[in-house]
């Protein structure tokens, strides 16, 4: 059985910020609405969404005898310069998150002396429902995790394990956000991110959900697509930053 302590204190020094651990168990709907999400078609083009869905919701059907998502977060500096032409979106200003990521998590894996799937973003799970189900933060309007201490300037990775923790982490989606601990969410009263998105993709209310369609990193991200003539991307050639900049749980 692994120490969850020692867990924590090895991912802190293989490099990342912060690190939660939950029991492998499925993720309900109304943690991650993604069949509402299929439904409405705000997936776009992005066809392998609809695969693997059970998979996506449920860890032991990707590490068959899974009872751990370790949850690691790696923090990075928002845009220094918001003004800038030719804006790149800030977690692409550095290396590449997937590299860094994946080697970290390689690493603690190793110190760990276990096995375990790796997963950061290419990988049939969701990185930032896990997170909050870790207890790292919890899922802002934007669609983003909200940490604590960085907002929502992170990145994130996983190692999914048939090891068992010694304790697993509370999922408490705003019990460290005080100011709005009266509210069913911490978003409740607040629709700054939808009102920042010029092209209207943030849904304004009901369970956090983006149509991609709308969003312009959907359009300058990875594999370019021909931008909509109306889309306004805000000057940004590289993703967008224009949610989280309004977010104000960010520093």
């Amino acid at each position: 059985m692994l120490n969850s302590s020692e867990v924590k204190r090895l991912a802190l020094e293989v490099g990342f910020d912060a690190c939660g651990i939950a029991r492998a168990d499925r993720l309900a709907d109304n943690e991650y609405p993604l069949r509402e999400w299929l439904r409405r078609g705000w997936h776009a083009d992005l066809g392998y969404m609809e695969r693997n869905v059970d998979m996506r919701l449920d860890p032991r059907l990707l590490v068959p005898g899974a009872r751990s998502v370790i949850c690691c977060v790696s923090a990075y500096q928002p845009p220094k310069n918001v003004e800038r032409e030719g804006k790149i979106a800030a977690y692409a200003l550095g290396r590449d998150y997937h590299k860094v990521v994946k080697d970290m998590l390689l690493r603690l894996r190793e110190k760990l002396g276990i096995d375990g799937k790796l997963c950061c973003d290419t990988v049939p799970i969701s990185d930032k429902h896990w997170a909050a189900r870790a207890g790292l933060g919890f899922i802002g309007r934007h669609t983003l995790l909200v940490t604590p201490q960085w907002g929502s300037w992170v990145n994130l990775g996983e190692i999914v394990t048939t090891e068992e923790c010694s304790e697993y982490s509370e999922y408490s989606e705003h019990s460290d956000y005080s100011d709005f601990s009266a509210h069913p969410s911490p978003c409740t009263h607040c629709n700054r991110c939808v009102d920042a998105c010029p092209n209207h993709a943030i849904a304004p209310d009901g369970p956090p959900m983006l149509d991609v369609s709308r969003c312009t990193a959907y359009y300058t991200t990875h594999h370019e697509r021909p931008i909509p003539d109306g889309l306004i991307t805000a000057g940004y050639t590289r993703g967008c930053d224009l949610c989280q900049l309004a977010c104000p749980f960010n520093p």
